[in-house]
């Protein structure tokens, strides 16, 4: 039976962290029955006791872990989550969502869906096919994500661009010999936008992607974490991966034939 760690990114989520694994431990995984499911909080050392609570908690759940790092941005963050629960959890298949829940973890079972279908990189889909994005989070979010997400995907995917509908969702689905352990970790973004070029390496190799719809949701407690100053570095950093495209293949290619 596969393995399938749910990776939790966090930063002072003490108030949103707790009840998130109470709810995958008693609602969630009891309904899936064909993986072996399990949890890791990768924590960026939370001033705020993020990590005491996750503590806590693995006294009564076996199949939860956590690693605990410095703050070094978001892409880091999961790279470090996919080292530990690759190395340390056996992983065969990783979910990456937040711990606030704007994604909600039932979609974790649309997820498995489409992956037991045949595909190895699932998106949580704001944008298309019954996906919403919510208006409390005002117009600037919605510009940033959807307008920046088109263009995005305009720059890295021409003519090809609904290939994806959501390149920069934070819910994924990722199988690891067929992903994870294809792609080059060195040459992705410690940012928020390291998301966009994983997938972009993922689509390079071949793989098969698909899309679930989601209704991101509105955070419950906290702040969000995304900066103003990302938009600019994320639009830089597609414009130098387009550039770079045949270098790219050529460096993918070299890396999966010494596999």
């Amino acid at each position: 039976m596969k393995n399938i760690v749910v990776i939790l990114p966090t930063y002072n989520e003490r108030e949103n962290i707790g009840e998130m694994i109470e709810v995958l431990e008693k609602s969630i995984f009891p309904k899936i029955d064909n993986y072996n499911m399990s949890i890791l909080v990768v924590d960026d050392d939370s001033p705020d006791g993020t990590k005491d609570i996750v503590y806590d908690k693995m006294k009564n759940y076996k199949n939860l872990e956590i690693s605990v790092g410095e703050k070094q941005g978001l892409g880091s963050a999961f790279n470090r989550g996919i080292d530990y629960s690759v190395e340390k959890m056996d992983a065969d298949v990783v979910i990456k969502m937040d711990a606030d829940f704007q994604h909600n973890p039932e979609y974790i079972f649309d997820l498995i869906k489409k992956y037991d279908e045949g595909y190895f990189y699932i998106i949580g889909t704001r944008f298309s096919n019954g996906g919403k994005f919510p208006k409390e989070l005002g117009i600037y979010r919605k510009i940033l994500s959807k307008y920046g997400g088109l263009f995005t995907r305009i720059i890295l995917f021409f003519p090809h661009i609904n290939i994806v509908t959501d390149a920069s969702s934070g819910l994924k689905l990722v199988d690891v010999e067929n992903v994870l352990k294809k792609v080059d970790f060195h040459i992705i973004s410690s940012g928020f936008y390291y998301t966009t070029q994983l997938l972009y390496q993922a689509i390079t190799i071949g793989v098969k992607v698909a899309e679930v719809p989601i209704d991101f949701g509105i955070r419950k407690y906290g702040k969000t974490k995304m900066p103003f100053s990302n938009a600019p570095k994320t639009l830089k950093a597609m414009i130098r991966l387009r550039l770079n495209r045949d270098k790219l293949k050529k460096r993918l290619e070299g890396l999966n034939k010494e596999t």
